[in-house]
């Protein structure tokens, strides 16, 4: 099967594939940006006070752990594209 983009036929496993590595892309940025900081504390916990906890860095934590989480399910998608155009 295929689809005509701009005058020009593609099939569907070209354009799958291509999308593939398009997310495999974007999703390997996002680790790259968003991974697992050193600088980040998961639990809010300050080491210079004692019994503190700050919110900032939780929501911080939070966030990189979300899009760590939305780069894998990029990664993981594209792969699963490019598996099916060889199928397709």
């Amino acid at each position: 099967m295929s689809i005509s983009i701009f005058g020009a036929a593609l099939s569907l496993a070209k354009i799958a594939n291509s999308v593939g590595l398009l997310l495999d892309v974007v999703g390997v940025l996002l680790l790259f940006k968003f991974g697992l900081p050193e600088d980040v504390r998961r639990k809010g916990e300050s080491y210079l006070l004692l019994e503190e906890t700050d919110e900032a860095d939780i929501a911080k934590g939070r966030r990189y752990d979300f899009w760590a989480k939305v780069a894998l399910g990029l990664v993981v998608l594209g792969f699963v594209l490019q598996l099916i155009s060889n199928f397709v």
